[in-house]
């Protein structure tokens, strides 16, 4: 508790100072504020509490804003059980959270201040910042939870199974992501593959109540169960784990602790790093190759396994989640009306979903760490005509990796268009020409 305490002390007078700093700087304020400014400790009260306000007002809104959001789409997706559909969305989108809000490993200047320039405990700076992230999530789920059980009528025996699991899920989300750092040495969610993979697949899971399928509240009850269980030894493994100083140390080779908004680009860097098994070439592959169309060769060659892996994987998920779809629609009436009228009305979605399947991204991120930001101290390479030549190279192979998973949700809507009925041809090639001009379209948005 006496860390807790420090910690939040540092938190406020870094917070203080730094709105004092602001306000000398502005043209009206600055000759009203003198150096003595930064001395006076009911001035700095003052503003402390000001911004504790502000701060706690600040996360209040944003968590009204979050559960109104899942509300609302509760309500979009299944009006007539609108509140079934909310538990649904809610369940996933906390498990969604449980791997992409993690805070544990995140390195800010708060942490930076404690355990490198005041060489604070970092066993009990760790323990403190537990206690601290579970006790203000517990609080503020709380409140909002219970606020719409009573707006809604929900027993509250609900309500608490949606706090109670929502916490236990957050320490589990903890302990995996340094499990994970521990064993690959960068941040799970610095992984663009397996990112946009765990999330894609749950927001496809989230939206189920649209044809009719949610999670009963049954089931959620066993999840919360299984969830405290794990949850139990995911915080007896927090409390064992000694060397986080070592840790954050480690993270901060990679990254700036003063200007932490870009932690996640530097541990891309480690993400994209290739394997010694990946740098030899099949010779055969660069014969009749010259000039950049060689540069180019070599480069992708040796990327591969980066560029193809997580390609293959989405195009398997997407063949798998249309044969399911086609089994639905061939059993049940009302999915085969539900999945007729999406692709006949609702085609414009695919515009978001391939966004986020496009591996653009981490082509890009490779392309820049493993090769541009070393070639571009040479002038040749930074000539107009070189750099069109070399980009119009990587695009036709950029183009040709995000097609796997984009013929694979082509064809699956063709197939699905049929046996829904629809003979219309003009239909049926435009929806699967529609499909792959987007992601040519954010192959080159890349």
């Amino acid at each position: 508790m006496n860390s807790l305490k420090k910690t939040l002390e540092i938190d406020i007078a870094y917070s203080v100072n730094s709105f004092i700093y602001t306000l000398r700087k502005l043209p009206i304020l600055k000759d009203l504020f003198t150096d003595d400014i930064y001395a006076s400790k009911h001035l700095k009260k003052g503003v402390g509490v000001i911004g504790l306000l502000l701060s706690f007002t600040r996360v209040m809104i944003m968590k009204i804003a979050y559960y109104i959001v899942l509300f609302f789409l509760a309500t979009k997706l299944n009006s007539q059980n609108k509140i079934n559909s909310f538990f649904h969305i809610y369940t996933i989108f906390t498990i969604i959270g449980m791997f992409i809000n993690n805070k544990l490993l995140n390195t800010s200047k708060k942490k930076y201040f404690s355990l490198i320039l005041f060489n604070m405990d970092p066993i009990d700076f760790f323990h403190a910042n537990i206690i601290w992230n579970q006790f203000t999530n517990l609080f503020f789920n709380s409140i909002c939870i219970i606020g719409l059980s009573i707006m809604y009528s929900i027993p509250l025996f609900q309500s608490l199974i949606l706090i109670i699991f929502s916490f236990f899920v957050r320490l589990i989300g903890e302990s995996l992501n340094i499990i994970f750092y521990k064993k690959y040495h960068y941040i799970w969610y610095s992984n663009t593959k397996l990112y946009f993979s765990i999330v894609f697949i749950l927001l496809g899971i989230s939206f189920l109540p649209i044809i009719n399928i949610y999670l009963s509240f049954t089931i959620i009850r066993l999840i919360t169960a299984i969830s405290i269980i794990i949850g139990v030894f995911s915080l007896y493994y927090l409390f064992q784990i000694k060397d986080y100083k070592q840790i954050y140390k480690r993270l901060n080779q990679v990254t700036n602790p003063m200007d932490s908004k870009n932690e996640k680009d530097y541990l891309k860097q480690a993400m994209v790093e290739v394997k010694e098994k990946d740098k030899k070439i099949d010779a055969k592959k660069l014969v009749g190759k010259k000039g950049y169309d060689l540069f180019n060769t070599i480069f992708f060659e040796r990327h591969k396994e980066i560029l193809l892996r997580s390609a293959k994987k989405y195009t398997v998920t997407i063949v798998g989640i249309y044969m399911v779809l086609v089994f639905l629609v061939l059993t049940q009436k009302n999915y085969y009306i539900n999945i007729s009228s999406f692709l006949n009305h609702n085609l414009g979605y695919f515009v978001i979903i391939m966004y986020f399947i496009n591996r653009g991204s981490i082509v890009t991120h490779a392309m820049f760490f493993n090769c541009d930001h070393a070639m571009l101290r040479y002038n040749f390479y930074r000539e107009p005509k070189n750099l069109l030549g070399l980009f119009k190279k990587r695009l036709q192979t950029i183009i040709k990796v995000n097609l796997l998973p984009a013929i694979g949700i082509g064809v699956g809507n063709t197939v699905l268009l049929l046996i829904t009925n629809n003979k219309n041809v003009y239909t049926i090639l435009a929806t699967l020409i529609f499909i792959i001009l987007l992601s040519i379209f954010f192959s080159v948005h890349y």
